[in-house]
């Protein structure tokens, strides 16, 4: 099992560590470590350090944050780190980002982490809240590297397009309790699927925190949906992460 995105961030989750142990216990053989805001970035980096071949690092720009992050300083120290595996999650959200200023405002930082992650040759894992169509167009225009979207939510329109343009969909946790996970799941080719926890956030078990071990749930409910094996599904899933993180 791959988690293929998660915050082992101070700022979202405490007892780190007994995480990681968690995970390492379960059998899982890498979680995708991402930090959104620069001020995380130092932190995720010695994380990984200290858990080589088994933390990956990708560093973001939460577009939700984008009145709180700047910008400068967050594509300044990405374009520098020469560890990480990917960029993200970078995009566009919608859901807390109402005015049409700063939606522009997103739009540009997105086409600007895009360039970035085309020069590093790094691929992209999308935040693409409310924002599922708009996130589409400006990818397929402009990116030339491999695509995450990551806990993805848009239509079936939209899926179908993410689909028939090769990206991947990472399914969260949160399928086991969220009809509209389970529709893109059932929908997308489990060769375009990897399996994520967005830990500490979208917990399959109410009122306790996620963590990477939890992805078994993700990959359960898959196999499921699917109408295969644990087994098969761990496998191809486990698969598609090592080849869309290069690791």
């Amino acid at each position: 099992m791959i988690d293929a995105h998660a915050h082992l961030i101070p700022d979202f989750m405490k007892n780190i560590e007994d995480s990681i142990k968690n995970a390492r216990k379960l059998g899982l053989k890498a979680v995708i470590n991402s930090a959104i805001e620069p001020h995380q970035f130092d932190f995720a980096t010695k994380l990984a350090e200290t858990h080589q071949n088994f933390i990956f690092t990708s560093l973001g720009f939460a577009p939700q944050r984008i009145k709180q992050i700047p910008f400068a300083e967050t594509y300044n120290a990405i374009s520098q780190n020469t560890s990480i595996v990917a960029i993200g999650e970078v995009g566009l959200d919608y859901h807390w980002i109402h005015e049409s200023h700063w939606r522009i405002k997103q739009k540009k930082i997105f086409k600007q982490f895009i360039e970035l992650a085309n020069t590093l040759e790094k691929p992209l894992v999308i935040h693409s809240r409310k924002a599922e169509s708009d996130c589409i167009d400006i990818l397929e225009r402009f990116a030339k590297v491999p695509i995450l979207m990551h806990c993805f939510a848009g239509n079936m329109s939209e899926t179908t397009r993410v689909i028939d343009l090769g990206w991947m969909i990472s399914i969260p946790t949160a399928v086991v309790n969220r009809k509209k996970h389970r529709k893109i799941a059932r929908k997308a080719p489990l060769e375009q699927i990897v399996a994520e926890t967005d830990s500490p956030f979208l917990s399959p078990i109410p009122r306790k925190r996620n963590e990477p071990a939890n992805v078994k749930y993700a990959i359960e409910e898959l196999a499921n949906l699917k109408h295969l094996s644990f087994e098969e599904v761990d496998t191809i899933t486990t698969r598609n992460a090592k080849i869309l993180f290069n690791l």
